[in-house]
């Protein structure tokens, strides 16, 4: 059965049982499960909420949260790699999940600060200047063809070996990046290389195409049928190609709005593939949405 989740950025302290309630219902009525994924932005009272549903809904969780680092497999202290997973899966043992999947290539050899109110600020104190587009928070796409960035690339592996295997119990899966400095899993050619499996992010993925430059449905496709997905995260961007690359963001804007981007294209490809976990990522989600995607899949 697919499962359809709110992101817990679909909703706040003061609407979440509204939104919540509304929303299994609608979904229990048209034969899909609705669950809940734990973002990891999410703000302690808004867990504590959250968390009462763990017996009643599927809750799953965008790893890690509440971690005083993020979890980056390109540096090369391991011991805070394995401490850091340790304290992160036990929100998921708690909730019953055994699917960690996290965004995990920061080309930063120190700790970098979680901090998700001042995001871009700890991720540039963290990776540094030298990455940047123009100054701005977009990663320069000239670096992937670097040693710097190669010597980050053998480090994520290495790591990345070790956690599967200290960890057999839990699916260890990695989301596609969105195109900031110091995201090592944003071109396809990193997504299809280096990791087993793939939490795909279809907004993130929207933007990694017009940085560099390639056909993103074509990409695409090619991913949905070679790599083993574990979860969508679906959103539309706003961004278009005639924006300025140092001025893309990340929209995590509701997916009936209208864009450059054909999100029903590209959920079609997923559905067709078997795919069976799809996330609403959107800020302020809604039944709308929800309303959207079982009509993009029908």
């Amino acid at each position: 059965m697919i499962t359809i989740e709110y992101s817990s950025m679909c909703f706040n302290e003061d609407n979440y049982k509204e939104k919540i309630d509304e929303a299994q219902n609608f979904c229990s009525k048209e034969g899909f499960q609705f669950g809940i994924q734990i973002h990891n932005s999410i703000t302690q009272p808004l867990y504590n909420r959250v968390i009462r549903y763990k017996d009643s809904i599927p809750l799953s969780a965008h790893s890690p949260v509440f971690s005083k680092h993020f979890l980056n497999l390109a540096m090369d202290d391991a011991a805070l790699i394995r401490d850091t997973f340790n304290e992160a899966k036990k929100h998921l043992e708690f909730i019953g999940d055994k699917l960690f999947f996290f965004h995990g290539f920061f080309m930063a050899n120190e700790p970098i600060v979680m901090d998700m109110n001042n995001y871009r600020k700890v991720i540039r104190k963290g990776v540094g200047e030298d990455l940047c587009y123009k100054g701005s928070f977009i990663m320069n796409p000239e670096l992937f063809d670097t040693d710097i960035f190669n010597r980050y690339k053998e480090t994520f592996l290495r790591n990345y070996k070790m956690l599967k295997e200290e960890n057999k119990d839990f699916i260890i899966s990695l989301e596609n990046d969105f195109v900031g400095i110091g995201s090592g899993l944003q071109r396809p050619r990193e997504i299809l290389e280096l990791i087993e499996n793939l939490y795909f992010d279809i907004g993130h993925f929207w933007t990694s195409s017009l940085l560099h430059k390639f056909d993103y449905y074509e990409a695409a496709s090619e991913i949905i049928q070679k790599k083993n997905i574990t979860g969508c995260h679906i959103q539309r961007s706003l961004i278009g190609k005639s924006v300025p690359l140092e001025k893309i963001y990340d929209t995590h804007s509701h997916i009936y709005l209208e864009s450059e981007q054909d999100v029903q294209k590209i959920v079609r490809m997923l559905a067709n593939k078997g795919i069976e976990k799809f996330t609403l990522e959107i800020i302020d989600g809604d039944l709308k949405d929800i309303e959207t995607f079982i009509d993009y899949i029908s």
